[in-house]
């Protein structure tokens, strides 16, 4: 849950250009360790540039994928 605030907070500061821009490659990092289940609905909802492009999407889209993948194998073990 830390790393969604902490991932949140990031795209936020960047899309009001508070801090200097996040590479694309920080908020890939971010959305790996976990950031991806809020980051890139904010990202929609902001509706900032970077989610328009078409190779920031595709990563994206396939990190939440991995991660529900991960999710379900989680609670097939466990459950």
């Amino acid at each position: 849950m830390i790393i969604n605030i902490i991932g949140v907070t990031v795209v936020l500061l960047d899309y009001y250009h508070v801090i200097p821009r996040v590479p694309s490659l920080v908020l890939h990092l971010l959305e790996l360790m976990g950031g991806v289940i809020m980051m890139l609905p904010v990202l929609f909802i902001l509706k900032h540039n970077r989610v328009f492009r078409e190779s920031y999407y595709l990563v994206s889209f396939w990190t939440l994928t991995i991660w529900f993948f991960i999710s379900y194998i989680k609670f097939e073990f466990l459950g």
